[in-house]
């Protein structure tokens, strides 16, 4: 009869030996982000300023030597770190090239419920073939995200820093 502990040792060892070799093979994989002009610098694109222009649609990306549809906005995955000031007034256009509706949602920012991205609750969502436009003022700093609200669109790639 083995112990508790023999088995607890057992996946210990365990994860220390698949540690070792992700920890080996790491220096040959590097991530890949869908779209990005240089992907040997694995850095995700900024976008800043008054006006935003982000645009929804299907790329194929590759991260395993298979070929997927993922949703990006601007063509990368994951969606370009966006860059706010606390004071500042943005407008953000969302342009939907989907085959369905979508949305953004940005998570955490304090702003008027119409632009808070919910569909159903706070406003209709993205049609495809349009355009939204978010009008906000930025009323604190920190760290956030934006990401979907529509369907699985997060699951598949539609979600960024803020």
């Amino acid at each position: 009869m083995r112990s508790r502990v023999d088995h607890s040792k057992r996946h210990f060892v365990k994860g220390l030996a698949l540690g070792g070799v992700l920890a080996g093979i790491s220096p040959i994989i590097s991530p890949a982000w869908a779209g990005v002009p240089n992907t040997k610098s694995n850095t995700i694109p900024e976008v800043s300023g008054d006006v935003i222009n982000l645009v929804i649609q299907e790329t194929v990306v590759n991260f395993n030597g298979r070929s997927r549809i993922a949703t990006t906005i601007n063509g990368v995955l994951p969606g370009p770190t966006i860059r706010l000031k606390e004071g500042q007034s943005v407008t953000i256009k969302v342009t939907n090239l989907l085959k369905e509706e979508t949305s953004i949602h940005w998570h955490g920012l304090i702003l008027p419920f119409q632009m808070d991205g919910v569909p159903g609750i706070s406003f209709a969502g993205i049609k495809s073939g349009e355009t939204f436009t978010y009008r906000f003022d930025v009323q604190q700093n920190g760290t956030y995200w934006y990401h979907s609200h529509s369907g699985f669109q997060e699951m598949t790639g539609m979600y960024g820093a803020l």
